[in-house]
């Protein structure tokens, strides 16, 4: 209720006056708790870690059909430790998901040298990078050592 009361229509600044003259000093110090709280809306976009694979898996394991789903469990624990690990507390992870640099369908782990918070638009426009690399490999036009170092490269800036 009180994020409410210093919302939009009247401003943070009148509500705190109102609220003094009032006697309720109480709301200034709420309403600038309120505007001073990160929000999930102005997502920040953080540097992925180094990446991570597991070498042994060939391109015949990755191009059969359900590989990625086989793999994409990450337990919540490490999920917690990989938010952690960026500084995002709990209730302030909406708009964010955990994302892998080098991803399943590229042999990538479920590993914090390879996950990372990243904005979930981002994650969209990263997707589509994913597939076209895992098409490219899995039809022979490109290596997977070269599709996993170009996705490095893209989206580790």
């Amino acid at each position: 209720m009180l994020s409410m009361t210093c919302g939009v229509k009247l401003g943070c600044t009148q509500t705190v006056l109102d609220r003094l003259r009032r006697g309720r000093v109480f709301a200034f110090a709420m309403c600038a708790f309120v505007l001073v709280q990160p929000h999930a809306a102005s997502a920040q976009n953080f540097v992925p870690p180094p990446g991570d694979f597991d070498a042994r898996v060939t391109v015949a394991e990755i191009c059969s059909l359900g590989f990625a789903r086989r793999h994409r469990r990450v337990p919540y624990r490490l999920r917690d430790a990989v938010y952690n690990r960026y500084g995002l507390r709990r209730g302030f992870r909406r708009g964010y998901v955990i994302d892998h640099l080098i991803p399943l369908e590229l042999g990538g782990r479920n590993d914090t040298a390879n996950l990372w918070p990243q904005p979930r638009a981002e994650s969209k426009r990263k997707d589509r990078d994913e597939n076209r690399l895992h098409d490219a490999v899995c039809s022979g036009t490109q290596s997977l050592a070269g599709a996993r170092a170009e996705i490095v490269r893209t989206w580790r800036r």
